[in-house]
C-alpha cells in the first residue's frame, strides 16, 4: 500500500514538473512575427478608406509613408502603405531630413473591446479621429471623421 501511495506521488510530482516547464516557456518565448494590438489598430487607421487621398502616392516624394514615432508609435512595428514599409521616425531624424509630409497617430486609447485614436497630416491640414469595437475578436471601425483645416 505505501509502494502504491509512493509511486503515485512520484508521477504526480513528475507531471507537475512537466506542466510548471511548459507555463514556464510560454512566458518567456515571444514569437518573432507577433503583432501588437497598437500596431493592429495603427495599420488600420492608416488604411482607412476617407484618408487616402490625402497621401498622394502620386507624388514620389510621399513615398515612403512617414509616421512619427511615439510612445504608441514604435520604431519596431511594421506599418505598410502602398506596397511599401513605412518609415517610422523620431522627431529629431524628422527634422534632420527636413521631411514635412509625416503622419502623426497621437491617441490610441485601447480599452477591452474599444480602441479611440486621432490622427493628423499637416502638410495637408488634414486630421482624424474615431473609434473601432472588437467584434468575435475582430477590430472593426465604429465610426471615425475626417477634416481639413
Amino acid at each position: 500500500m505505501n509502494r502504491i501511495a509512493g509511486i503515485i506521488l512520484t508521477i504526480l510530482l513528475l507531471i507537475s514538473c512537466k506542466n510548471s516547464e511548459k507555463i514556464e516557456v510560454k512566458k518567456n518565448s515571444k514569437p518573432e512575427n507577433r503583432i501588437t494590438q497598437t500596431e493592429l489598430i495603427a495599420q488600420k487607421i492608416l488604411d482607412l478608406p476617407k484618408l487616402q487621398w490625402m497621401y498622394h502616392p502620386e507624388l514620389k516624394e510621399r513615398l515612403p509613408i512617414k509616421v512619427l514615432e511615439t510612445k504608441m508609435i514604435e520604431k519596431n512595428f511594421h506599418l505598410n502603405k502602398f506596397g511599401q514599409k513605412a518609415k517610422i521616425l523620431s522627431k529629431l531624424e524628422l527634422k534632420k531630413e527636413g521631411t514635412k509630409d509625416f503622419v502623426i497617430i497621437d491617441k490610441i486609447k485601447m480599452n477591452k473591446d474599444t480602441a479611440e485614436f486621432r490622427l493628423s497630416y499637416k502638410i495637408e491640414g488634414a486630421e482624424c479621429s474615431g473609434k473601432f469595437i472588437r467584434q468575435n475578436g475582430e477590430w472593426k471601425i465604429h465610426n471615425y471623421s475626417v477634416w481639413e483645416n
